[in-house]
């Protein structure tokens, strides 16, 4: 009894140590598994599908891949409206600091609490894979707010659902099986003049997916502050509608035993996706109104609009 006691301490503790060593060196991820390949205008009325984007864009950066975890309970904010510590994205927990993506001159003060910490990062939406028919139908979205020392708008909570449309196909493998992914998002561009009225000017620079596959996750960046420099079409005054796809290249279940080469890779079971509000203002457009690369104006919560 005493033998097996010990040894079923050994392997807790073995576990134990196995699943923190995961979180301070995770597996290295490869942004070619994110892929950004085309932007169309939503306002091109008379040709609503030419393209603007003048090559595939890989992610700009990635994070993970975090063994034995699960981002779903670090991947629902509170509040949703950026601050340090509320989801993933924002930090507070043992595998995101906040900080992965941006800059420390990006942080920013969204809550008027404690200073210049927020990340900024809003999560849009969550899919999931078994609530699916491989369609969009196991997407849901999220709210955003209410927003603390919002004297004239005390009870404001937005629902992302009514801004934008999230648009998911499998392209490889099945139900809850999907290795390749494609994704779109369209904006509402009806609602730009009531977002006007409400918030004012406002835009994001970051669109970041954290994507679980198997026991692991990981998380793509897509930087459209380095994207539009590349890419003279493109500008923050236009909305846009954005396509891409997503694989699992970087879950692997197995290995060659003769070539050594990945064999078979994990399906995606769920994603998040995010949306960064910037701090810094040479990325805020003026009239025209309009909000950059998705109508996400109405869900800038931060202080330049709330905290006076």
């Amino acid at each position: 009894m005493l033998r097996r006691s010990f040894v079923t301490f050994l392997l807790y503790t073995f576990s134990s140590i196995s699943y923190a060593s995961v979180i301070t060196a995770p597996q290295a991820c490869n942004i070619e598994n994110a892929q950004l390949t085309s932007i169309t205008s939503v306002l091109d009325t008379d040709n609503p599908k030419a393209e603007l984007l003048s090559s595939q864009h890989s992610a700009t950066g990635c994070a993970g891949v975090f063994y034995g975890a699960n981002d779903d309970p670090l991947s629902s904010p509170f509040l949703n409206i950026g601050q340090l510590g509320d989801g993933l994205l924002n930090g507070g927990n043992d595998f995101l600091t906040g900080m992965e993506f941006i800059e420390t001159s990006d942080l920013q003060d969204v809550d008027g609490i404690d200073g210049k910490n927020d990340p900024g990062w809003i999560r849009l939406a969550h899919f999931d894979a078994e609530d699916s028919d491989n369609s969009a139908s196991g997407i849901t979205y999220d709210t955003a707010g209410p927003i603390a020392n919002n004297l004239e708008y005390p009870e404001l909570v937005l629902d992302i659902g009514d801004l934008l449309t999230l648009g998911l196909t499998c392209s490889n493998g099945g139900l809850g099986d999907c290795k390749q992914l494609s994704w779109t998002l369209a904006t509402n561009a009806l609602i730009i003049p009531t977002v006007q009225q409400l918030l004012g000017n406002a835009t994001f620079d970051h669109l970041a997916f954290s994507v679980k596959a198997g026991n692991r996750f990981a998380v793509y960046d897509f930087n459209f502050n380095d994207i539009f420099q590349d890419e003279p079409l493109l500008n923050f005054q236009t909305p846009y509608i954005l396509s891409g796809s997503i694989s699992t290249n970087d879950f692997i279940n197995s290995y060659d035993k003769k070539t050594g080469n990945p064999k078979s890779f994990a399906g995606i079971s769920h994603l998040n996706v995010w949306a960064r509000d910037p701090a810094n203002n040479s990325v805020q457009v003026t009239e025209p109104s309009s909000f950059a690369i998705l109508l996400l104006g109405m869900i800038a919560f931060t202080s330049r609009r709330f905290i006076k």
